[in-house]
């Protein structure tokens, strides 16, 4: 690689944008919902420390601790603050550095990294997140015993993590994580004397996270990696699913929209995933489905699911939301958001404020298809669903432009969504808020009308089917006179397949013409 590339620039800005320290609300959310913490160095430092000091407290409050152990508890915490904010201050002036050589185009690059001219230096490679490496931030501790299970039981829990996330290191496990509460996880079953560091700083789109490596040097590393995977299988067969639990909160694949929707799958990332399972795709295993599985999973945790609790693990959120009915309507009723306010969040943690804009949209040269809606030229669609819905769509390439795009639309009293579409954002707003705007302008429900029909003329079947549906239940896009015959032109294949829906579009236009005569002043 001999040039940096706009992206890799974006991602060295994102890191360095200020922002303000986060509260333990906003971490514990983000957490419950992504698992990795990501902003700009000033936002995810803090969320890091904010997130062990809670943790630690509420291990504290909730497991019964010896006095020794309390100690052990809070040193750790401690030692792994000391490590996160040395750690900050190092990544700042690093990124800094960097991020001047490349606006000043004095960097230079020699293999997988790019130096500036005082010798700091970005792990660069096609492909794979840019990363600044952390040097010399690394400590001594220890973590108590806090589940206090009987061996075999923790061996259990040891197992699965072996067969995921957990390394070797000259014969001792290890664990390297960008997602705090795993550090609290895997660390629990690794109790003992540890060696913590942060070894790096990772941009990614969504901004930096940070990369924590600790080493149970209590423990020797007993089992290859394959080793760890055929035994998880072999002790589920038996009907023994704790191994897979720690397995798949390691390797698992997390997707809560579908365990929301019904969808339940318990799918593990694995080079060789028929070890496991059925192969599904690239190096990925289906284990078992049903919400029977996640049943007998989160059964399997016992006193470790205690500490998932508090932990806010986002992989065993998910564990209870196909098991447990109560938890699932109290989570959609409190967290449920839409994709534009959760993008708003992350936007705003990253970015700050957002802009204001100067649209010149309406100037745009008004596509076939397309709407001008509160100046914001946008493409019509039809959206397959039972009934059909019709949508205004508009692309962009970036989150700041979707926002100041979707502030716009609010302003003029809409309810717009933003949905990720890659590379880009879609801004949308839906059938309620075009029928609303039909209703007072003519321009909108006109070019609404005739995108209907010509999709209901020379659209693929279903479209056709669902134009037809939508014009039935919405009299709405019968036009007035002069469009009348324009209508019904556009309109002619409709007629002659459906005569029933012929008349009524005939009755319609009638019925208009003749309130509209009745309307007009009469001679004297």
């Amino acid at each position: 690689m001999e040039k940096f590339s706009v992206d890799e620039l974006r991602r060295l800005e994102l890191a360095l944008r200020p922002a303000e320290p986060p509260t333990v609300e906003e971490v514990l959310e983000y957490a419950s919902k992504y698992g990795v913490l990501r902003g700009p160095a000033d936002w995810v430092f803090p969320a890091w420390i904010a997130y062990v000091e809670y943790t630690t407290q509420r291990i504290a409050e909730t497991f019964q601790l010896t006095e020794e152990e309390r100690r052990q508890l809070f040193h750790f915490r401690d030692a792994m603050k000391r490590l996160l904010l040395e750690a900050w201050r190092q990544t700042k002036e690093k990124l800094a550095s960097i991020y001047k050589a490349v606006v000043d185009g004095t960097y230079r690059m020699e293999g997988n990294r790019l130096y500036a001219p005082d010798g700091t230096w970005m792990y660069v490679r096609e492909g794979f997140a840019p990363r600044i490496i952390i040097h010399g931030v690394t400590a001594k501790t220890r973590f108590p015993d806090i589940l206090k299970l009987p061996r075999e039981r923790l061996e259990l829990l040891q197992l699965g993590w072996r067969a995921s996330d957990e390394g070797e290191m000259r014969g001792r496990p290890y664990m390297g994580t960008a997602q705090p509460w795993q550090v609290f996880a895997w660390t629990a079953t690794r109790y003992g004397e540890l060696r913590a560091y942060v070894a790096s700083a990772n941009l990614t789109r969504k901004g930096a996270s940070v990369e924590v490596v600790i080493t149970a040097r209590g423990w020797r590393q007993r089992r290859s990696k394959a080793e760890a995977i055929d035994l998880v299988a072999s002790h589920l067969r038996r009907g023994e699913w704790t191994p897979l639990l720690t397995m798949w909160l390691g390797d698992g694949k997390a997707e809560r929209s579908e365990v929301l929707s019904g969808e339940y799958k318990l799918v593990i990332a694995a080079k060789e995933p028929w070890r496991l399972g059925n192969s599904i795709g690239a190096e990925k295993a289906l284990v078992a489905r049903g919400r029977e599985a996640f049943r007998r999973l989160g059964e399997s945790a016992g006193a470790y699911g205690v500490l998932l609790d508090l932990l806010r693990a986002h992989k065993w959120i998910d564990v209870k939301l196909a098991t447990d009915d109560g938890f699932r309507a109290a989570f959609k009723l409190n967290t449920e958001k839409r994709s534009i306010d959760v993008l708003r969040e992350m936007h705003k943690h990253n970015n700050g404020e957002i802009p204001t804009e100067q649209f010149s949209h309406a100037e745009d040269r008004q596509r076939r298809g397309a709407v001008v809606v509160a100046g914001v030229v946008m493409s019509l669609r039809l959206v397959n669903g039972r009934g059909g819905s019709l949508l205004a769509e508009r692309y962009v390439r970036d989150l700041e432009r979707a926002l100041a795009v979707a502030g716009r639309l609010e302003s003029a009293g809409l309810k717009p969504n933003v949905v990720r579409t890659n590379p880009g954002y879609t801004v949308y707003i839906a059938t309620t808020d075009l029928l609303r705007l039909a209703e007072r302008d003519e321009a909108v429900r006109r070019a609404m009308a005739l995108y209907l029909a010509e999709k209901a003329k020379n659209g693929t079947p279903r479209q056709r089917e669902l134009a037809e549906k939508i014009l039935r239940r919405h009299p709405l896009f019968i036009l007035p006179m002069p469009f009348c015959l324009l209508d019904i032109a556009m309109r002619w294949p409709i007629l002659n397949r459906n005569a029933e829906l012929g008349r009524y579009v005939e009755l319609q236009n009638r019925r208009q013409h003749a309130e509209s005569a009745d309307v007009r002043p009469r001679r004297r």
